[in-house]
């Protein structure tokens, strides 16, 4: 068998031509902000062979599959939603050049935000969220639950970062019908909770921002002198980076669920990491800056009107593994 025959997703041998054509079509749909046609195939098929009768399509009932615990599964079948199947959706985002403060262009000390990178994980995650949206669309879905972004950058491919969104895409049982379908990082039992509560989800929100910091003369004193083991001190650049990357990572937030018309945010999830870098002054000395790197993650609600009903939602915090 020649080596230059690849087989296609079901098995059978590809020659070159086809093969061709068929990367060919898969790059100018990423290119375009969509997924694979052979994804999309799949997919639809997924969506005719497994779609209710009576709510639009045509077919029977199939196998399903999700990452739902069976206590989710449980509780998302009381709410009325069957789930379809997993869906997914990836960027691999190249990051362009980025100056570093402190380093040839000014000695400024302080916080401040490097746009480049932080532009770069929010294009991934944007991405990588509007394609798992896409894949619950061709499957017939009307809603993502447990949506949860793994991210991270690979030996690879320098100068990139990558986001990866996964979830569990279910239908609803009712005649009305949401497209494009709604995301939330909400579990099944949280999910079912809401809206027992009288509220909805309206989509999931999500921002990255990276701070670095360079610190002042005194922070480089106790962080590099043999003498900073002599007293308890906080070092208040380090601090106020990241109360300062908190802020701005909330306002894009904040600024997300204004968009979605949503009357709050819950669920909101903190990843934090603080990564060191040590830069040469010069006479054999060095000072260590920190860059300071913060994912959020939220869902946005909506309350379903009810006027027996007066809740406050405002934002929660989960704080889980946070720092």
């Amino acid at each position: 068998m020649p080596f230059i025959h690849r087989r296609g997703p079901d098995g059978t041998q590809q020659d070159p031509a086809t093969a061709a054509a068929d990367l060919h079509a898969a790059l100018a749909a990423l290119e375009r902000g969509g997924i694979p046609p052979k994804a999309e195939q799949r997919l639809a098929e997924l969506r005719a062979r497994g779609a209710p009768q009576g709510a639009g399509y045509e077919g029977d009932q199939t196998l399903f599959t999700s990452d739902l615990s069976i206590n989710e599964f449980a509780l998302v079948a009381r709410t009325g939603l069957q789930p379809v199947s997993q869906v997914m959706g990836s960027s691999v985002y190249h990051v362009g050049w980025q100056g570093m403060p402190g380093s040839f262009f000014g000695m400024g000390r302080g916080a401040s935000e490097l746009g480049v990178l932080s532009q770069a994980w929010n294009s991934a995650r944007s991405l990588a969220l509007s394609r798992l949206q896409q894949e619950a669309r061709l499957a017939g879905a009307d809603a993502v639950v447990g949506v949860h972004i793994k991210w991270g950058a690979h030996d690879f491919a320098p100068n990139s970062v990558e986001m990866v969104a996964m979830g569990t895409a279910v239908r609803t049982a009712h005649a009305e019908r949401t497209d494009p379908p709604v995301l939330t990082d909400l579990s099944g039992q949280d999910l079912w909770k809401l809206l027992q509560a009288g509220y909805r989800p309206v989509g999931v929100v999500g921002a990255t921002t990276i701070f670095y910091v360079v610190p002042q003369w005194s922070t480089q004193r106790l962080t590099t002198s043999w003498l900073s083991g002599r007293s308890n001190q906080e070092l208040p650049d380090f601090t106020q980076a990241v109360y300062s990357a908190r802020e701005v990572a909330f306002g894009h937030l904040s600024a997300q669920a204004q968009t979605l018309g949503a009357h709050g945010i819950v669920g909101v999830s903190i990843d934090q990491s603080i990564g060191r870098r040590e830069v040469d002054t010069g006479n054999d000395t060095k000072r260590i800056d920190l860059i300071v790197t913060l994912h959020v993650l939220g869902t946005a609600i909506v309350e379903v009107p009810d006027p027996g009903r007066d809740l406050d939602v405002r934002t929660t915090l989960d704080l889980r593994g946070a720092l």
